[in-house]
């Protein structure tokens, strides 16, 4: 189910070729709000799900971008293609801010 909601949310490539700094960007922000956490209350299921969506999205379209190999098909169990995918793009010189770095974002 999960691969298939990933498949929708990536959609066609309607936003055209969008350079790497801007992917990466994409990538920090959706890894922000995917770590966020709000002491006072619980995520809803939801929300946790559209985060985790837009983060895998933004990951895929950078690893596109970079000729690292992946498709929403890998993620049937995202944690593990997340890290092999984060994995990847370190190897390459891509560097992700650690997660304890990340500012929680208000949306």
């Amino acid at each position: 189910m999960y691969v298939d909601l990933l498949r929708r949310a990536l959609g066609s490539d309607e936003e055209g070729r969008r350079s790497d700094g801007l992917l990466l960007a994409d990538l920090v922000c959706s890894r922000a709000r995917l770590h966020a956490m709000d002491g006072q209350h619980k995520t809803p299921v939801a929300e946790a799900l559209a985060r985790e969506l837009a983060y895998d999205g933004a990951l895929i379209r950078l690893c596109e971008s970079l000729d690292v190999a992946t498709a929403p098909d890998r993620f049937a169990n995202p944690v593990h293609e997340r890290e092999r995918l984060e994995r990847e793009l370190a190897a390459r010189g891509v560097a992700l801010p650690p997660v304890r770095e990340l500012q929680p974002l208000h949306s």
